[in-house]
């Protein structure tokens, strides 16, 4: 049965966010009020109800789906009947079919696992992660290509299994390492690891006549070491320049973004992200070296901000430092320019503070993605949590906008600052279950600078730094929020709410539109940053990336695309919403 209802839910979900494209927008109608038709071909057609969110995409109850002609739902039929729409040749289209039943076969052992929303609203951060369904705007959200269902099994975040990583060592000389100056680097990497067990690793070296301290121990994910290390790295290993030890350290599980990891026998020390070459969502998982050299200076620069700004301070903002982080390139594709970026992202990793260390004693916290979750009952986690606080569904939202969506804003007008604010980089804070502050986090990539960021920002960081950071224009950095977080993040949990409690997508945006308004008022940009509150925004599409590029590798991750534009709902407007 769970094949059924995951083929079903995935053409739901593909049917809502290839209208949100445009890519079907012209095949669908509405037959009456609440039921729509996709049609396809002649003599086929998808038959579903659903209401047109003010996002302009179709919010489906994935039950009433059905084909015209009766046969069973299938979702490799449907992307085959809809290739000449999507415009997938064939070649994209079977590798889109293989990272299609990768997905499934993971959408299979979360539907086994779903539990309530209130159950999971007394569950802690990681435990959180393990039910989530990943990213709800990509239609193949966990292909994973690269995964045996062995290594599904034991490596992914719905199965919660703890691990232990590879200790291997590295000749010193060979890396490049970046530290909090505070801290040896040394202090910070072996932080997980008993004194005897580091004893018994450095014996291990010594016993092969090597001397322990001309290398660093690090620590490298299983499926890595067995699966790129072993292979691509083969000549540094028989010259003894890495060296296999063996498992060690503390217990680790995933989060729900596959590289990143929470220490189980002690969440007070640094979650660990580690690359893991496998094709997931957009591109390949690994660790670009690009930002390595100046990953501490980056999250000390955004502590420092956030520590001498009032908006930020009174909102109850923190960030998860970066506290050290190395690379390696292998050397035979350290030189090849236009090689495809995941051959130089193969060997590295970050050290970040954990989120417990951000907590207050009454304090927990959750990534903001998993607010949209929906159990079988259509009961959403940020319901119950309301329905679990002392506040109304007003306050709620108020104190949520106040505490997420403004610090995000304000760093972007007052400094410049552009993080990309999806539902992982951006972790909220309850006291009570109810909002209580931001941690945000993952700045080597996912943080930006506006080409108009002003002179004062200089004072956090660098001129090294922001020579390595990329910079953009005012008006497309500004959707490192709107796209990151209103699109893909409230856009989910504006709807969540309104199918669990019936609470208007137009009252969620009039809360959040007068909050910005009266942010704007009481603090002008000082970086040209666009008004949140301008008519439209651009429609920026994701998927139809894949459409368009295919499977083949690139020497850059890939770029998103753009649609016509979308009216701003933050705005009041003589439209239908829901």
């Amino acid at each position: 049965m769970s094949w059924e209802i995951a083929n079903r839910n995935l053409i739901a979900k593909a049917i809502s966010e290839l209208y949100f494209e445009e890519i079907i927008s012209q095949e669908v109608r509405e037959i009456k009020k609440g039921l729509y038709a996709l049609k396809i071909e002649e003599n086929l057609t998808y038959i579903f109800e659903a209401y047109k969110s003010v996002w302009c995409h179709l919010v489906i109850d994935e039950r009433s789906l059905k084909r015209s002609d009766g046969l069973e739902l299938d979702a490799a039929n449907f992307f085959k009947e809809t290739q000449h729409l999507t415009k997938m040749n064939d070649i994209t289209l079977a590798n889109f079919m293989e990272e299609m039943l990768h997905t499934l076969y993971s959408d299979q052992t979360i539907l086994k696992k779903k539990i309530s929303s209130q159950e999971m609203s007394q569950l802690g951060f990681l435990e959180v992660e393990s039910y989530l369904d990943g990213h709800p705007k990509i239609i193949l959200n966990k292909g994973r290509i690269g995964w045996s269902p062995d290594d599904l099994s034991m490596f992914s975040p719905e199965h919660a299994k703890e691990i232990q990583f590879y200790r291997v060592a590295i000749k010193k000389n060979l890396v490049t390492v970046n530290h909090q100056k505070e801290k040896f680097f040394s202090e910070i990497i072996y932080a997980d690891l008993e004194k005897r067990e580091i004893n018994l690793l450095k014996e291990k070296l010594a016993n092969k006549k090597y001397n322990a301290e001309s290398y660093y121990i690090i620590p490298i994910h299983p499926w890595q070491w067995e699966n790129r290390i072993k292979i691509f790295f083969q000549k540094d290993i028989s010259k003894n320049n890495i060296i296999f030890l063996s498992s060690a350290g503390d217990s680790y599980k995933p989060y729900i973004s596959l590289r990143t990891f929470s220490n189980c026998s002690n969440p007070y020390l640094c979650d660990v992200k580690l690359p893991i070459s496998i094709l997931n969502t957009s591109c390949i998982r690994g660790i670009p070296a690009r930002y390595i050299s100046i990953a501490s200076e980056i999250s000390e620069g955004v502590e420092a901000i956030i520590k001498q700004d009032d908006c930020l301070f009174n909102a109850n903002v923190d960030c998860l430092k970066d506290i050290a982080a190395f690379s390696y390139v292998e050397p035979s594709y350290k030189n090849i320019p236009g090689a495809p970026y995941q051959y130089k992202e193969f060997l590295g990793a970050v050290w970040r503070e954990s989120s417990v260390t951000k907590l207050k004693s009454n304090e927990k916290c959750l990534m903001t993605g998993a607010l949209s979750y929906l159990d079988g009952n259509k009961k959403s986690l940020i319901g119950c949590l309301i329905e679990n606080s002392s506040l109304t569904i007003d306050e709620w939202l108020e104190e949520y906008f106040k505490k997420v969506v403004i610090p995000l804003y304000h760093l972007q007008s007052h400094y410049g600052i552009g993080l990309v604010a999806h539902g992982q980089n951006t972790i909220l804070k309850l006291n009570n279950n109810a909002p209580s502050g931001l941690i945000i986090k993952d700045f080597h990539g996912d943080l930006r600078l506006n080409k108009n960021f002003p002179a004062e920002t200089r004072k956090y960081f660098s001129d090294k730094t922001i020579e390595k950071l990329d910079i953009l224009p005012s008006d497309h950095i500004i959707y490192d929020l709107i796209t990151g977080h209103f699109i893909s993040v409230l856009r989910f949990i504006s709807q969540a709410l309104f199918l669990s409690h019936g609470y208007k997508e137009k009252k969620f945006y009039s809360v959040l539109g007068t909050i910005i308004h009266d942010y704007e008022k009481k603090y002008p940009t000082r970086s040209k940053t666009p008004s949140l509150l301008t008519p439209n925004y651009h429609r920026v599409l994701l998927n139809k990336v894949r459409f368009i590029i295919g499977y083949q590798d690139t020497a850059q991750r890939p770029k998103p695309q753009l649609g016509n534009p979308l009216l701003n709902p933050l705005i009041e407007k003589d439209y239908l919403y829901a």
